[in-house]
């Protein structure tokens, strides 16, 4: 419960120090796709700011993104948490200056909440195993964490989207459909 704290409170905390900065914007997605090999879904929200322009080109840092992820009947077995940062690179405009292409890539820190991760082994008095058991409570394995993304942006506010999310605190992979919004 302290990690979550934690990642919420720094979370707020960059959100504050980066309100008033020219050329930043907030963005929220929705994913839905696999999750550790199963259906699942995620959310995102983070802070986002613009750094260069060139040849029509637009190079942002997202400054801070909050990603959760889980399949869809969790928190049964598994929840992803991260806390990332990165660049995210807009193609030139195009379809009538309504469309422009992106792709993304940020890194930080993941953790994933797994229940029934730790079993014991029984043994008898002979020291061979008859059986174990299993500890139903949620652990947090933490991380490296490592986001990738392509998709198209409409009127730079809706996006559509694949992202792959790699977490190493439980060496999951998720793959997703993405639509997001920057306000």
């Amino acid at each position: 419960m302290k990690t979550i704290k934690f990642l919420f409170a720094a979370l707020a905390m960059t959100f504050a120090m980066n309100a008033s900065a020219q050329d930043g914007h907030f963005t929220a997605d929705l994913k839905v796709g696999g999750v550790a090999g199963a259906g699942g879904f995620g959310a995102g929200v983070g802070y986002q700011k613009n750094l260069t322009e060139f040849e029509g080109c637009t190079l942002a840092w997202d400054v801070v993104n909050f990603e959760f992820a889980a399949p869809f009947d969790s928190p049964k077995y598994l929840d992803l948490l991260a806390l990332k940062t990165g660049l995210r690179l807009f193609s030139p405009s195009f379809a009538n200056d309504k469309l422009r292409a992106y792709t993304n890539l940020s890194v930080g820190y993941s953790c994933a909440l797994v229940k029934g991760a730790d079993a014991d082994i029984l043994y008898d008095e002979w020291g061979d195993p008859v059986g174990f058991t299993i500890d139903e409570s949620m652990k947090a394995k933490h991380g490296f964490g490592l986001t990738f993304g392509v998709g198209v942006q409409f009127k730079e506010k809706f996006s559509v989207g694949y992202s792959l999310q790699y977490e190493t605190g439980w060496k999951t992979k998720c793959h997703f459909a993405t639509f997001g919004y920057t306000f």
